[in-house]
This record gives structure tokens, sequence and C-alpha cells, in this order.
């Protein structure tokens, strides 16, 4: 459903949100208020603009909760007809191109995700004077509906991220705007283009999508138990900041996996 062009068209009336709940606290709390204590890995929810005012019941997915159950196109039928009715209640007071610029709690993360997301991650290294110009430039570029979704982005700004240079192969300066091809496990990354911060939003729209048509003709679609049979068998391991696993019971703390015989 997530990848079917109506309803990516249906949820650009929204402010969509991905919870870091493997390393933030305060997103698996966020979880766990969704799911009535319990914890897992996923959690769906409809809030009004004010960030606390639930618009729809919180669950698992969309199609449990705004669905038919009437087959997987009725089901999406269904959720988007829910989105479009609830937007519509809604109207935007300021510009889509003012969007906030995303940002993970980590350069480490960022490549793990853009490496299991298969997109290319643009990093920004920027001292704090020159914050609002590159967030300004930011904006313009990774809001345009030829980059919109293309890419994941991330500030190297956090504590965490004080040697964001030695998880790169080939950055030749220590700031500016690095266009970045993670490696098949989101270990390391390699720069494919380095822009300077006083770059324009033009020049940087077209070093993303150059490196991004190399990407799509080079990258191959990864088949999820041949790779993460190829990972263990590598020995490749992603510390989360949080307890990896689910609390299906909700007594707050992570469930014990079962033996197997």
């Amino acid at each position: 459903m997530f990848s079917q062009n109506d309803f990516i068209a249906a949820t650009r009336d929204f402010v969509c949100v991905r919870l870091e709940s493997y390393e933030s606290e305060e997103h698996q709390k966020l979880v766990r208020s969704f799911l009535r204590g319990a914890f897992a890995n996923t959690a769906f929810c409809i809030l009004a603009p004010d960030g606390e005012t639930r618009l729809s019941r919180s669950g698992r997915g969309p199609s449990s909760l705004l669905g038919r159950r009437g087959g997987a196109a009725q089901d999406q039928d269904a959720v988007i007809e829910a989105l479009n009715e609830i937007a519509a209640d809604f109207r935007e007071k300021g510009s889509r191109s003012m969007a906030v610029v995303p940002d993970f709690h980590s350069t480490r993360q960022a490549l793990n995700v853009a490496s299991g997301d298969q997109r290319l991650l643009l990093l920004t290294v920027a001292p704090e004077g020159s914050r609002q110009q590159v967030t300004d430039t930011l904006q313009a570029v990774l809001n345009d509906e030829d980059v919109l979704g293309k890419f994941h982005h991330d500030f190297a700004d956090k504590e965490a991220d004080r040697k964001w240079a030695s998880l790169l192969k080939g950055a030749k300066t220590k700031a500016g705007y690095f266009v970045v091809r993670a490696d098949a496990f989101g270990v390391q990354g390699e720069v494919l283009a380095e822009l300077s911060l006083t770059s324009t939003a033009s020049s940087l729209r077209r070093a993303l999508q150059k490196a991004n048509t190399t990407f799509a003709l080079t990258e191959k679609r990864k088949v999820y138990r041949q790779h993460v049979r190829d990972g263990k068998r590598q020995g490749i391991h992603f510390e989360n900041g949080m307890p990896y696993g689910e609390d299906r019971d909700g007594d707050g703390v992570i469930d014990k996996k079962k033996s197997r015989r």
C-alpha cells in the first residue's frame, strides 16, 4: 500500500513522521502510547496539527484502522478515502516548500537506514553560523517535486557525529554537502559528490539528480533473506541505541525470544 501512487498522493496532505524507536527512548514511549503500553516495530495514528489530538484510532497500521477488510484493493480505497476526508478539515497555513528538513539521531543511523531503504543520503556538515542559509537551500531542494522522497538527509551536528568523516570514503573537506552511497549493510558510505555550503539550490539539485540516475542504474534490489544471510556470514551487527525487540504484553520489558530446538 505504502508504495502505491494513489496512497502517496493522499499522504501529501499530511506530515508523515517516521519514529526512530530503536534509537530514542522518547520515540519508543510515543509508540507505546499508541499501542496501549505495548511496543512493536510499527504503530499508526493520525494526529491533529497540535500533535496531540487523535483523529483516528491507533494501532499497527492504516488498513486495520481505516480499511473495510474487503480485500487489499478495497482496503486501500477505504484508507485513501478516509485520509482525504480527514485532510479536508484542515487547510494548509504555510507553504510545502518550507517543510522541516529531515534529520536522523546520528549519521551512523542515517547510513544504516539509507542502505535499508536503498536511497542515497545527503549529509550536511555545517557550522552553526551558516545553519540558516544552509537550511533555506535544503528546503528549496528537498521539497522539490523531482527530489522529494528520493533521498534521505542528515545533519552531522550531534555529539554522536564527531567522527562522521570516519564513516565515509572520499570526503575531502570538513564541511559541505556530501552525496553519499551507503554500502550494502549501511556500515560505511562512499562520497559520490561533494559541494560547498555556498552552492546554489539549483546546483545541489543537479548534483543529486545526476548521482541518483547512476545509483538507479547500478543498485540491485535486495532480497531480504539473502541479505540477512550474507550479513550474518560476514558478522555484521548494528548496535541500536535502545534494546532491540518487541514488548507485546506491555510489561515494559522487551520480550525474550523463544528458543528453537
